[in-house]
């Protein structure tokens, strides 16, 4: 009997083995699968997250361009509101350095009468009493004109200047008028400060 008890546990011993070895076997598999699920779910995150940095990299270099064009935008309407401005205190400034420029045009007309009437020879004595009555309404006439910056131009035996006369004859030159100089003024030029209101008619020598 203890022969056969002893042949029964050796018979048992190659079983409990094989399970033993069968249940390692099992558990290896199980952790290769997880070590392998772990390895591929590495390799996603990975991949997931080298996406990720891409599309972070892009949408920055995309919000940089628009910072781009919003900063030019802004510099653009900057110099815009600058050049405005600039253009507004010009024509301010020349509204008020010109002051009064459309009156005095429309004065030179009366002070070129007067002068017409200053040019008439006075035989008797009311001729002579209304052209000096002329006279004086003439010399307050233009200073006033002088007081507000109205100035005759000066353009009898001056060179001749396009910018301030305008030339309607030409005579010969001789030696008090030589050529290119004003021989004669026909009608008197005005300017207001450095602004001609209108230019002389005069005669050049040629």
């Amino acid at each position: 009997m203890a022969d056969k008890k002893d042949d029964s546990l050796k018979s048992n011993e190659p079983a409990d083995d094989l399970a033993s070895k069968n249940d390692h076997g099992h558990e290896k598999k199980v952790q290769d699968a997880k070590a392998a699920k772990k390895s591929d779910s590495s390799k996603t995150e990975k991949h997931d997250s080298a996406d990720e940095v891409v599309k972070l990299k892009q949408t920055v270099v995309n919000l940089q361009k628009k910072l781009d064009d919003m900063e030019n935008r802004y510099l653009r309407a900057e110099a815009d509101i600058k050049n405005i401005q600039t253009h507004a205190k010009k024509e301010q400034a020349d509204l008020i350095k010109y002051d009064g420029q459309q009156l005095a045009h429309d004065i030179l007309p009366i002070v070129d009468n007067l002068q017409r009437a200053l040019a008439v020879e006075a035989t008797d004595e009311n001729g002579k009493q209304l052209k000096k009555g002329v006279s004086m309404v003439f010399e307050h006439l233009t200073k006033a004109l002088s007081d507000n910056g109205v100035e005759e131009i000066d353009a009898l035996n001056k060179p001749f200047d396009p910018k301030l006369q305008q030339a309607i004859q030409t005579t010969t030159a001789d030696e008090k008028h030589p050529a290119d100089t004003v021989a004669q003024v026909l009608q008197s030029g005005y300017r207001l400060k450095d602004r001609v209101l209108r230019p002389a008619m005069v005669v050049v020598a040629k």
